[in-house]
């Protein structure tokens, strides 16, 4: 069997021109693939996910030709049609992959799925003050009033998963080997080893992350079939990093994504890696301040107006928080800061 014929295959699906027995035949395909394979695949990768389509299949049916597929039973899969051979293939790789998909995966974790075979805790916080959750992995969640946890005693060897109502405040112990989900009513919060916050708006319906520390995917927890078409068109997913937050909006079913109200410090002022001199500037150009301020709050400025780079500035800002640092820069260059999305941008008065 040619490798161009599952080009030709995966081409015509994309253009809504499958027959219902090849839409049959490319969704079992699809579901080849395990969760580590989607994960670097972006929507405009059709090649990359060929490749791991065809990769899986040599692999699943023990085929090493790279231009005729053989079959895994000599005996009882001869020379088949091609939509036979490859309904064939499939339904014998997709008893073997265990693997959930992120991209499409149902509002509840995998684990919940299986609640008969595992021992799955809940931890509700009936009490006034927050609560602290040790997890088996080492990592923590301290839970606020009227929340709950609910997860398994025991993570499996490939993913860590809970389920969250309410807010929580997580810090992830780091294992790139073992992602970690948070889900929540709305939206599905990927990690591998980070800070952050879910707030949860039952009255709104609205969902809030908020990264403290390290980097977090977010994405829609819708309940998806196995649909190759949602892979290539996920354009509802936030990736996000320190200082940064998005708001799931029920109104719009989107995100909102924009910097926290109060950034903090990656490197702290007066720590080792950021001493309090390096916030005391002598004639120091605009360039080199906003610099300083990128590299110890993660935050991306853009200095708008040409003319502002002629401007130097002279002053100790290490006390300050960041909008009282940029006040008092901005003031003495005659200019002003606008907020957009994640980015602050320096404009002329």
């Amino acid at each position: 069997m040619k490798r161009q014929a599952l080009h030709s295959l995966l081409e015509k699906y994309l253009e809504n021109k499958c027959s219902q027995e090849e839409l049959i035949v490319i969704e079992k395909l699809y579901g080849m693939l395990d969760r580590d394979d989607l994960e670097e695949i972006y929507p405009d990768e059709l090649q990359t996910l060929e490749q791991k389509l065809w990769d899986r299949i040599n692999l699943e049916t023990g085929s090493s030709d790279q231009t005729h597929l053989s079959t895994p039973h000599p005996g009882l899969l001869k020379r088949m049609p091609l939509l036979t051979w490859f309904a064939a293939a499939a339904l014998i790789a997709f008893t073997l992959i265990t693997g959930y998909l992120f991209l499409n995966n149902h509002q509840d974790p995998q684990y919940l799925k299986f609640q008969a075979l595992t021992n799955i805790l809940e931890k509700k916080n009936n009490t006034s003050a927050p609560l602290r959750i040790n997890l088996e992995d080492g990592s923590v969640v301290i839970l606020q009033p009227s929340s709950s946890l609910t997860y398994p005693a025991h993570f499996s060897a490939q993913t860590r998963e809970v389920s969250l109502k309410g807010e929580g405040y997580f810090l992830i112990s780091k294992n790139p080997h073992r992602p970690f989900y948070v889900y929540n009513k709305n939206v599905i919060t990927r990690v591998v080893g980070t800070s952050f916050i879910i707030k949860s708006n039952p009255a709104t319906e609205e969902t809030q992350v908020i990264v403290k520390t390290g980097k977090v995917m977010v994405c829609l927890n819708k309940d998806q079939h196995l649909n190759l078409k949602h892979l290539f068109n996920q354009n509802k997913k936030v990736i996000l990093t320190p200082n940064q937050k998005t708001t799931y909006k029920k109104d719009n079913d989107d995100f909102e994504t924009t910097l926290v109200a109060d950034p903090l410090p990656i490197l702290p002022v007066g720590s080792q890696s950021m001493p309090k001199a390096a916030y005391v500037f002598e004639e120091a150009p605009l360039t080199e301040v906003l610099n300083q301020l990128q590299t110890t709050y993660g935050i991306a400025f853009i200095i708008e107006d040409q003319e502002l780079y002629n401007n130097t500035f002279t002053g100790d800002i290490s006390r300050q928080n960041l909008y009282q640092k940029l006040d008092l820069l901005c003031h003495t260059i005659k200019a002003h800061y606008e907020i957009s999305g994640t980015k602050i941008i320096i404009k002329t008065k």
